[in-house]
């Protein structure tokens, strides 16, 4: 029999545990390289698979908008259907920015943050304090009412009305005109950066508290945990990824339109993230760049009735393959007869010693040493 105690062996894994766990590790960094690589050669590559160079960048903004949406849903399960209410306030605060202050793009962004950061605070403070589907609706309903906000008499003088927001000016960093591959590499840095973040984010503690919401919510309520500040935060953080791809938009193109701010807009959102595979981060920038390849090249060899086939490809994807793309590639990389080494994201790494074997061994020396 072991001389070991049960005293001892949890003190042992209590030491493995408190060490605190890589927020970026040697895969990360890998996984980083590749992202990064494949991003800023997309002008190119995109070029010989049929596509054209604008269209890296609408996927690039577009990528931002639904890594974004990845992280509240993905990592706190809240389904918004009303994310296109970021995007559109974004959009319209800078064309608006750039129309009557200044044609810079860094104080008409400054502004859009600012704004859309008091936005994302409010609706947020009204609908988080539901889940499930009445989340879901209440998000809905504060979309369409900007939506609507914005086609009223009231604003139709500053917004366009139905015809959106003309006239804007070509777009400027420090004096130099916004155009072409500048904006792409403009709109990269953004997604580089808040893919950096949101990997940080899943393995950090803040990450695994959101993740800890989306399993059971009420069991870290009665540990004292604020679960109302938590998701407060996973909200705002993804209303401002949407809003920096809202205003990427309009510096991609100088024009709002009001489509932007329309239920239509969170849909796109929504069908990206469930193709691609949700919470996983780079599953709906996969599913990003799969659809808007869709509608802007397939589109031209099927002819009309790209929809129904695209709508085809979701159903069969919820149905057969409900992680998305990722889960897709995982099983493909699994009949090829690798294994997959499950991942546990936020938990840190414990050390070779914190085996209970290897631990107990070492405590059994460590104890005939003292005798």
């Amino acid at each position: 029999m072991s001389n070991i105690t049960e005293a001892g062996l949890a003190t042992g894994y209590a030491r493995a545990a408190s060490r605190q766990p890589a927020l970026v590790t040697g895969t990360d960094l890998l996984v980083i390289g590749a992202f990064v690589l494949v991003v800023l050669t997309m002008p190119w590559w995109l070029v010989l698979i049929a596509g054209y160079e604008a269209l890296a960048t609408k996927i690039v903004i577009w990528a931002i908008f639904a890594l974004g949406f990845d992280i509240l849903l993905g990592f706190t399960g809240y389904l918004s259907f009303g994310h296109a209410a970021f995007f559109g306030s974004a959009a319209y605060i800078t064309g608006l920015s750039l129309k009557h202050l200044t044609s810079d793009i860094v104080p008409a962004m400054a502004i859009s943050f600012a704004g859309l950061f008091v936005i994302a605070l409010v609706i947020g403070v009204l609908t988080l304090r539901r889940s499930g589907i009445y989340f879901s609706i209440l998000t809905l309903a504060f979309a369409e009412m900007a939506h609507a906000l914005i086609l009223s008499s009231t604003l139709q003088a500053w917004t366009g009305g139905d015809n959106g927001l003309t006239g804007l000016p070509t777009p400027t960093l420090l004096g130099s005109p916004m155009r072409g591959l500048t904006v792409f590499y403009f709109a990269s840095a953004f997604l580089v950066a808040g893919f950096i973040a949101a990997l940080v984010i899943r393995r950090s503690p803040f990450g695994l508290m959101l993740r800890a919401i989306k399993e059971n919510p009420m069991r870290l309520e009665y540990t004292g945990v604020n679960v109302f500040a938590y998701k407060m935060s996973a909200f705002v953080i993804s209303a401002m990824y949407a809003g920096i791809a809202g205003s990427l938009t309009v510096i991609y193109e100088p024009y709002v339109a009001t489509e932007y701010i329309y239920w239509s807009t969170s849909g796109e959102v929504v069908i990206m993230s469930v193709i691609g595979g949700v919470g996983t981060l780079i599953g709906p920038i996969l599913g990003a760049g799969f659809m808007l390849y869709f509608e802007n090249v397939i589109q031209g060899f099927i002819g009309e009735q790209w929809k129904l086939v695209l709508g085809l490809i979701f159903v069969f994807m919820v149905i057969f393959l409900p992680g998305g793309f990722v889960d897709l590639a995982r099983q493909i990389w699994r009949s090829l007869g690798h294994r997959i080494r499950a991942r546990r994201y936020n938990v840190p790494d414990m050390a070779p010693e914190a085996d209970e074997d290897r631990l107990r061994r070492r405590l059994d020396r460590e104890e005939a040493e003292a005798r």
